[in-house]
């Protein structure tokens, strides 16, 4: 199946994902972070939080372990994950997450690109339990062409 501009305004399968201490502070370790507010509730009290934020960055992790049929539905969508890079991540961050929330992830194809290199755009909103945007992500990816 080859990628075609058709794939414009498809919606991906929403998925929830609880944010877990452990995970925030695992992530902390793997990127090499060491700000205390986003690992200690004291320290994220003083500068304001209610709780231990996420740090920047963390939300991509959220599609990798809430939804890992991701690759599947790219493959579906003619999207040759074998030559698939990674091109750039956008983000507005809205409301802080916390530890303990649950997030409830909406993406969708905004944009295709055809050509020597293909590229495709999607928008996930990350919501909290009460419907309230908390960060938007924009991702583009880059299908190499085939032979490279």
């Amino acid at each position: 199946m080859a990628l075609s501009k058709d794939i414009v305004g498809k919606k991906l399968d929403s998925y929830q994902f609880t944010v877990e201490r452990g995970k925030v502070k695992e992530f902390c370790r793997a990127i090499g972070e060491t700000n205390p507010i986003y690992t200690d509730p004291a320290e994220a009290k003083k500068a304001g939080f209610q709780d231990t934020p996420i740090p920047p960055t963390m939300q991509t992790t959220f599609q990798f372990w809430g939804y890992p049929k991701i690759w599947d539905d790219m493959k579906g969508m003619g999207i040759d994950i074998s030559r698939l890079l990674h091109m750039k991540e956008e983000y507005t961050y809205l409301k802080p997450v916390y530890p303990g929330t649950t997030i409830h992830a909406a993406g969708e194809v905004i944009d295709v690109k055809t050509g020597k290199m293909d590229m495709v755009t999607f928008k996930t909103t990350y919501a909290n339990e009460k419907g309230e945007p908390c960060i938007l992500a924009e991702m583009a990816i880059v299908i190499r062409p085939e032979g490279t």
